[in-house]
């Protein structure tokens, strides 16, 4: 099967895509920012704020598994269209809500909208950059990170000059005027029916498996940095303003080096590229629980979330050239309800250890399940077309049942 290589203007995705994908982060960063001021503006009960955190993960992993979907039956647009609008009436809501309830169902909409708009997304990205995904995945991931990396400071700013609601209405509108970008979008054509049980067919590749298990690793890491971070850096003696300072630091691999990520899982293959830097974490992880200052367990860090920009859109573009051309958007779903799923377990599982056995047993049992997830991706993604550089345009259907290879 030949697919020619795409034209400079087939690249090109409207900005405005990219800007509603980081208006949403956006979104998340706000709400993370100011989550503890609305409880005591509001006297919300702290379980309250397990609730609305919660609730939005648990959305977004419906929705990309139960929606995420409908982008492969022809319905991106729509999808896009759902995506926004409910994501803008979720964030219009926490800006216009004075009690728990009115925040978790604002959340649940924020996650629901995001689920179903960034798998679309991802599909025309995918469509329309075909043998360098893996580089325009890496872009979308580096705008998506530095959307909720600006959210917070510009949240705290709108907040403190127009009071607590203001970044949500403003975030709200300014989502709404991300919409015209829907319609610059070509419904990407819809090749074959897809099945009708996606997530076991999807599940059923083993390169796609690789793409997941890429995940798992990933997010397993950053659900335990989500937990524990803070506390962990209190303990070597931080303060806050140094544990914040960190938290900034982290993003800039995140946002600088995506894309290079990106171009170098097309170009070596996203199992090489993700499997290599996955694997160059777990020593990381590890030091965490050796290191005894804050500046070293910060560079520690920094190595890592450099390996994290490596990491991220090879397990995407993992997925996206292992699934079938009929369930690209059910994939691109499919892995990241994968990344939420890792990162909720992580979370749980990181607090009680910590207390329990201490830093050093809880980093080097996260080291070992990212090493093993780095073991299954390899063993799960050889021969397949994950395992493939992408030498020219020109791509063969492979016989392995990994999707289509480079040739």
């Amino acid at each position: 099967m030949v697919h020619p290589s795409p034209a400079p203007s087939d690249l090109r995705v409207p900005v405005l895509l990219y800007a509603a994908t980081a208006i949403e982060a956006m979104g998340y960063g706000a709400i993370f920012a100011l989550l503890a001021d609305l409880q005591d503006t509001y006297g919300l009960p702290t379980y309250g704020l397990g609730l609305i955190t919660g609730s939005s993960f648990l959305a977004g992993l419906v929705a990309q598994l139960g929606l995420a979907r409908y982008s492969d039956h022809g319905h991106t647009r729509l999808m896009l269209r759902l995506g926004l609008a409910v994501a803008a009436g979720g964030m219009l809501l926490f800006g216009l809500a004075g009690g728990l309830w009115l925040f978790v169902t604002g959340r649940v909409l924020l996650g629901l909208g995001s689920g179903m708009f960034l798998p679309a997304v991802r599909r025309v990205i995918v469509t329309r950059a075909g043998p360098r995904a893996g580089e325009a995945l890496g872009r979308l991931a580096s705008v998506e990170v530095a959307g909720f990396v600006a959210g917070p400071p510009l949240a705290a700013l709108l907040a403190s000059a127009f009071g607590l609601h203001a970044p949500f209405l403003v975030m709200a509108g300014a989502l709404a005027c991300t919409s015209p970008a829907v319609a610059r979008v070509e419904e990407p054509p819809v090749e074959g029916a897809p099945p009708r049980r996606a997530v076991r067919t999807l599940f059923a590749r083993r390169g796609v498996r690789a793409g997941l298990a890429l995940a798992a690793g990933l997010y397993l890491s950053i659900g335990v940095f989500d937990a524990i971070w803070a506390r962990y850096l209190t303990d070597l003696g931080a303060d806050t303003p140094v544990i914040a300072i960190t938290l900034a630091l982290f993003a800039l691999p995140l946002v600088a080096l995506s894309p290079f990520g990106g171009r170098l899982a097309d170009r070596s293959g996203p199992l090489r590229a993700g499997v290599l830097a996955l694997g160059a974490t777990v020593p990381l992880v590890v030091g965490y629980g050796v290191v005894g200052s804050v500046a070293l367990a910060t560079v520690l860090a920094l190595l890592h979330t450099t390996a994290d920009a490596l990491t991220t859109p090879a397990g995407q573009a993992a997925v996206a050239r292992c699934s079938p051309p009929s369930l690209v958007a059910a994939g691109q779903g499919l892995y990241g309800a994968t990344a939420a799923a890792g990162a909720a377990v992580a979370a749980f599982a990181a607090a009680p250890l910590y207390g329990a056995a201490g830093d050093a047993v809880m980093w080097t049992i996260a080291a070992v399940g990212v090493a093993v997830s780095a073991a299954l991706a390899w063993v799960w993604g050889r021969g397949t077309e994950a395992d493939r550089p992408v030498f020219a345009g020109r791509r063969e259907t492979s016989a392995s049942g990994g999707g289509e290879i480079a040739a």
